[in-house]
């Protein structure tokens, strides 16, 4: 699609080394708390994006095991994302089927060990949460070289807020296409679109939504969709 029907264009490229994929899942994903992770702050707005980035879904599934204490905060999330690459796995950001959104109010305030009192402005922690209520809907794909099983539940975000998943095996077929309607990663692609409808830039990566590129990329047919090769945090 040309430039003026709405695409943006993107201008990145990536290099990168597959394995085949052997298997399909389709995966929907749907709410049974409150989900919140401040992919936007606005002010004093924490706002949740209706989506679920594809790393925080590869350790929900507990694909990837990370420490439980950092003295830095400095993900790792090459090292931890590499031995899925190098199995063969790989798993989609998720697009919100079906979503409602709640305004949340918190006033809190400091947590300090060091027992001090200092003069106060009159300004108190206070602020909003803009999260996802129970009963949302996600959908997302998974490839993988070797049968995968799933987990009937998962948690995600701040609140480790609970979800059920329905997994549906599909055979892919190997093949080509110029257009993705589902959410992917720009990271792990290995040839990046040349438009998209939207995108998102929540850490630690961008996403983008509906792309298309150009000219035909390598990828799986799993049903009536196109999913284009990728892989874990690909430099």
């Amino acid at each position: 699609m040309a430039p003026g029907t709405g695409k943006r264009p993107s201008g990145i490229s990536r290099k990168t080394v597959q394995i085949e994929k052997r298997f399909a899942y389709r995966i929907v994903i749907e709410l049974e708390d409150y989900l919140f992770f401040a992919s936007a702050e606005k002010g004093k707005v924490a706002e949740t994006a209706p989506l679920l980035h594809n790393y925080a879904l590869a350790y929900a599934m507990s694909w990837a095991v990370s420490p439980y204490y950092y003295k830095y905060q400095a993900p790792e999330y090459s090292q931890h994302l590499q031995p899925l690459n190098e199995k063969g796995i790989y798993i989609f950001p998720a697009s919100a089927t079906e979503v409602t959104h709640r305004l949340m109010q918190y006033n809190t305030t400091s947590e300090s060990f060091l027992m001090t009192r200092a003069q106060s402005l009159g300004y108190p922690n206070w602020g909003f949460i803009k999260c996802i209520r129970p009963g949302a809907r996600f959908e997302t794909y998974s490839l993988s070289y070797k049968s995968l099983s799933f987990p009937s539940r998962i948690r995600l975000g701040k609140w480790m807020s609970q979800a059920r998943l329905e997994v549906e095996e599909i055979a892919p077929e190997p093949g080509k296409g110029k257009q993705s309607p589902v959410m992917l990663n720009v990271q792990d692609l290995p040839k990046t679109p040349d438009y998209f409808t939207s995108m998102y830039n929540v850490l630690p990566t961008r996403l983008v939504k509906e792309a298309e590129w150009k000219e035909e990329t390598e990828g799986y047919r799993v049903g009536e969709v196109f999913l284009p090769e990728a892989a874990f945090w690909q430099r």
